[in-house]
């Protein structure tokens, strides 16, 4: 009998037990919910507009439609778009003008370009400059037939200085026992694009890893639009941190050149967290730019092409992104 309650008294422990670890769990769950929820509030009341059921575009896009009522931002750009990113991942248009437009988008044709590289070489590798790569037009830094520079080199000379004798260097390196044509890594580069960030062909195509418009004014050139070109930034921003830090800095004088950032906006605006110019005659003036958002980890995305004051009309659109937020 004794042995019998025994065993009943062992089953009700173990009953227990059970039903505790059950309840404790979930009880852990809601508390971490709660505390989620605490800080959410937080949040919601230092930034009302920001977060008030932002994911479902209601009370922001009323905020933003009952603005534009009164406001008007006119740029001279043939496209452009600005698009939040919450701290949760949350994207927002907060501007766009003719954002599916396909247009040459100059050097920011190089972010793709250090995509690429970021992911077939190791930074430490050495290439060879050829009398090909310094022939490439439009240079500031003059690199020297013969020498040899480093990946990480090349990647900050070219997206720092915007240099195309860096972007074609890096496109047509010895690989393993030959020597990769530009044909192929363009071809990298469009597969890139299709298949890792899922762009259409029709709306974004690559000829060259440069950005430069072709010899013959009837060839086409590097396009994209303004929508593909802010999934690429994102892309970069997630995925491939130290090309945004290269892109982050407005100099850099550890390397054998000094290399000054042709992004005049350092000079003016705070918070930026990355940005790449372009121009051709074809392209006008190309803008991508990276800004801190109002909340931690947040941002925004904003890109301009065809303009013929990226970096004026950049800074309107930085000063409406400042008046909605």
């Amino acid at each position: 009998m004794m042995k019998k309650n025994k065993i009943s008294k062992n089953i009700k422990l173990l009953s227990i037990s059970v039903i505790f670890s059950i309840f404790f769990g979930f009880g852990v769950n809601v508390f971490e919910k709660n505390v989620e929820d605490f800080f959410y509030a937080m949040q919601l009341e230092k930034y009302p507009i920001l977060y008030s059921d932002i994911s479902s575009f209601s009370l922001f896009q009323d905020h933003l439609n009952e603005y534009e009522k009164t406001h008007e931002l006119e740029i001279s750009a043939k496209s452009a778009i600005s698009i939040f990113v919450d701290s949760r991942g949350k994207n927002t248009i907060v501007f766009q003008k003719n954002e599916n437009q396909k247009l040459p988008i100059a050097s920011l044709t190089k972010l793709m370009t250090a995509l690429v590289v970021s992911n077939i070489y190791q930074i430490s590798d050495t290439i060879k400059i050829s009398k090909q790569a310094i022939e490439q037009e439009g240079n500031e830094v003059a690199l020297k037939v013969g020498e040899k520079l480093s990946v990480d080199e090349l990647l900050h000379i070219m997206l720092i200085e915007s240099s195309n004798d860096a972007a074609y260097s890096l496109a047509t390196p010895g690989f393993k026992t030959q020597k990769m044509s530009e044909k192929s890594f363009v071809d990298l580069m469009n597969l890139y694009a299709s298949y890792t960030l899922g762009l259409n062909p029709e709306n974004t195509h690559f000829i060259n890893s440069t950005g430069l418009d072709p010899e013959e004014p009837i060839e086409d050139t590097n396009y994209s639009n303004v929508k593909d070109l802010a999934k690429l930034v994102q892309y970069l921003l997630k995925n491939k941190p130290e090309i945004v830090n290269i892109i982050s800095q407005k100099e850099n004088t550890s390397f054998h050149y000094m290399l000054e950032s042709t992004n005049e906006l350092f000079e003016k605006v705070d918070g930026i967290i990355g940005g790449k110019t372009g121009y051709t005659e074809k392209a006008g003036g190309c803008l991508a730019l990276i800004l801190k958002g109002p909340s931690e980890n947040s941002y925004f995305i904003n890109i301009i092409l065809g303009s013929n004051d990226r970096f004026g009309e950049m800074e309107k659109i930085i000063n409406w992104d400042k008046q909605i937020f």
